[in-house]
């Protein structure tokens, strides 16, 4: 028997389950970050992190490799001696050649020369090493992204030593120097150092994590980032603490003497392949081997501290298209294949046998799906809280939001949410401060999924009929999704793909029960489909509340309910017309028809780069202000199509009073489920039957205003603007 009804409860006592987890923006999915400017890019990858993890120097030098026994440190000490790279006498043990950089006068580059001697002769003595030191390279790395950052120095394979060119592929382990330790050179750095560690991890996809060195005067760092934090060592002195110094780049060498060097953070499961014109992956999973044909999105790994997803059309053994994702999710969390598992289970319970074929058809289809194991054990982020000898001396640094370096240019990720496009006024980022009161050591999970289904992302297909059919049926699907007892928390333009005609929704990440009583870290959301109250962390709807005699009110913690999956598909339909125009008003050059430049103006206040915009809530809020900024913006063709925008969200709106009127309490009810869909659904048919009619092709306005401001100035007129389509699993 098929029990009636999604079962939500009509009434949820909000004080019982644990709030939501905060949402913040990624900045380094914003427009500061995609302009090339690397300035920017680097104020936006330290606005992400926001902080450090500071432990003792042993607490990392032990993660590293195989520390010297006290036989074979006495042993490399008397060789470095032979050798005249140390001095033993009346004064002590010494480096020969190499004095305090901040007494010496000379330039850095000459100051620090002899340091790549001490290590390469260090290393030496490391049985089948196969990393060397190379100082001062006067040629920047390769680069897929065209990093134009170079290292002052780095441990590179050793087989790629002598090539001209070096690409961020072979590097092992960068280094920065600076003659004096003082408050600017700590923080240049620390600022280049971090962006080195962000270029290798999103560089290539074969590196778990990985480690970096600055020496500030007689003061070196080691550091390490993974895809859970970014750690740093308490300074030692290089010329007290020579012991100290031999054990870890003898460390460093005893961790490259593996065939796959999975000590330094090369992962032994993907292969990475050259055929001549592009790099290619091979994932082995489950002992069948995907072989990478082409990116679909690696945005996931511009930010140094998340996720870290990279997706990948791939081919099976047989030539079969698949679509490969890999990622790292928190520890603790559900893999995406388990939890879209769980939400067929709850489906098969309470959905139709024929409305639940139809779900699976509206959902991406998983293949296989399994946590990344190395030598039998689960790849997970290092795991500090277990060190003795760092739970009492770590601690969280916060890092300086004022960046100092100099503006080179640098290549975007592939299939990024389309954004804003325009850097911030600003470039101090803004930095949420919902972590600073949280002391634990976050961990991360190394997992894949393997999807059947590979198809062309929402957000690049061009005929708006397509895109609202997809709309439509990516509706379906977080219907069937709500109804079985699920919210998605993260729906957006990026996260449906049209495959053979058809709309299915995926990334089910974050999905989880609406009655979950689980709760995680700080997560990203995508910020330009987020509904405002998950923005705002605050129900906004509810009637005003009487003060108690204490003068204050009850506020219970925010959770997101299926009203919010369905104010984010507002936010994309939304989206699809204030990001674009129709190819015919694109083509036209009569600018007292329409005006690019309004329009593009008014996206960025709908659609702005960081969390937090109160304009953006008043877009949607102010529903009769609305209706006039789309009949001043958008053109005729395309306000023909989206004229119940604001109609729509008035009736999302009614919905969120509906529901919170018994504030504290919500009223979740069955009915109500039912009547926002049918709404929404209505809303999205008459636009789509209306696109049909017209035929409407689509030209993203960043293409328009790029086109029109490098027109020639001979050139009486602009050539029609056509757009590809670029195929994407979610």
């Amino acid at each position: 028997m098929q029990p009636e009804g999604p079962h939500t409860p009509p009434l949820r006592n909000l004080q019982t389950l644990p709030p939501d987890t905060v949402a913040v923006s990624r900045h380094t999915s914003g427009a500061n970050y995609r302009t090339g400017d690397l300035k920017l890019g680097r104020a936006a990858v330290l606005a992400d992190l926001q902080r450090y993890l500071q432990v003792p120097f042993d607490c990392l030098l032990k993660r590293v490799g195989a520390l010297p026994p006290l036989q074979d440190l006495q042993r490399i000490r008397n060789n470095l001696t032979e050798s005249k790279v140390l001095t033993d006498d009346e004064s002590g043990l010494r480096w020969t050649d190499f004095t305090p950089p901040n007494a010496s006068k000379g330039s850095e580059e000459n100051v620090f020369e002899p340091l790549g001697r001490i290590i390469d002769r260090i290393l030496a003595e490391t049985p089948n090493r196969r990393v060397s030191f190379v100082a001062n390279p006067n040629v920047t790395p390769l680069s897929e992204r065209n990093n134009t950052s170079r290292p002052d120095g780095y441990l590179v394979l050793s087989k790629e030593r002598n090539k001209r060119k070096i690409h961020w592929f072979d590097i092992a382990v960068p280094f920065e120097f600076k003659k004096v330790q003082d408050r600017e050179s700590l923080r240049d750095d620390e600022e280049k150092i971090i962006w080195s560690l962000h270029s290798i991890m999103r560089e290539d996809l074969c590196r778990r994590f990985t480690f970096g060195i600055t020496m500030e005067g007689t003061q070196l760092r080691l550091w390490l980032t993974n895809r859970a934090f970014l750690a740093v060592t308490q300074p030692i002195n290089f010329f007290q603490n020579v012991d100290s110094v031999i054990s870890l780049f003898y460390a460093l060498g005893s961790a490259s003497a593996s065939s796959y060097m999975k000590e330094l953070g090369w992962d032994p499961t993907v292969k990475r392949i050259h055929d001549g014109e592009k790099f290619r992956y091979e994932f082995t999973i489950r002992d069948e081997v995907f072989t990478t044909t082409r990116e679909l999105a690696t945005y996931g790994a511009d930010s140094m501290v998340g996720r870290g997803t990279r997706v990948y059309e791939a081919t099976d053994a047989e030539g079969n298209k698949v679509a490969v994702k890999d990622s790292w999710r928190d520890f603790g969390r559900l893999s995406e294949g388990k939890i879209l598992e769980n939400i067929l289970a709850s489906c098969t319970e309470r959905l139709s046998p024929e409305e639940l074929e139809d779900a699976k058809n509206h959902f991406v289809q998983v293949r296989l799906w399994e946590d990344v194991t190395i030598d039998d054990a689960p790849d997970e982020t290092l795991n500090l809280t277990v060190a003795e000898e760092c739970s009492h001396t770590r601690a969280w640094v916060s890092i300086d939001a004022n960046p100092i370096l100099s503006a080179t240019p640098h290549l975007p990720s592939t299939g990024d949410i389309p954004d804003s496009g325009r850097p911030s006024d600003l470039l101090c980022p803004r930095f949420d401060n919902s972590r600073e009161k949280d002391t634990s050591i976050p961990r991360r999970v190394h997992t894949r999924t393997v999807f059947h289904d590979v198809g062309v992302a929402l957000k690049d297909v061009t005929s708006l009929v397509d895109i609202l059919s997809c709309l439509c049926d990516a509706l379906k699907a977080l219907y069937y999704l709500h109804k079985s007892g699920f919210v998605h928390r993260d729906f957006s333009v990026g996260n449906v793909i049209r495959v053979g005609g058809l709309g299915k929704l995926g990334d089910f990440e974050y999905a989880k029960r609406i009655d979950s009583d689980i709760s995680h870290d700080v997560r990203t959301g995508t910020r330009h489909f987020m509904a405002v109250e998950v923005e705002s962390q605050k129900y906004l709807f509810f009637p005003r509340l009487t003060l108690s005699p204490n003068g204050t009110t009850d506020t219970p913690p925010f959770r997101m309910n299926f009203l919010h999956d369905i104010e984010s598909v507002w936010w994309a339909f939304t989206w699809i017309f204030f990001y674009h125009t129709d190819m015919g008003t694109a083509n036209s050059h009569d600018s007292n028809v329409f005006d690019a430049q309004t329009q593009w103006n008014q996206y960025h206040v709908a659609f702005p780069d960081t969390i937090g915009h109160t304009k953006r809530r008043d877009f949607f809020i102010d529903y009769a202000e609305l209706q006039k900024t789309c009949q001043k913006c958008i053109s005729e063709t395309c306000q023909t199509v989206c004229s119940d925008i604001a109609f729509f969200a008035c009736a999302i709106q009614e919905s969120y009073v509906t529901a919170e009127k018994e504030y504290p309490l919500l009223t979740l009810s069955d009915l109500l489920l039912k009547d926002i869909h049918s709404k929404a659904a209505e809303y999205l048919r008459k636009a789509q039957c209306c696109a049909r009619d017209l035929g409407i092709e689509l030209c993203p306005l960043p293409d328009l205003l790029k086109h029109k401001r490098s027109r020639p100035q001979n050139e009486t007129s602009l050539a029609p603007i056509n757009q590809g389509k670029k195929a994407r699993m979610t």
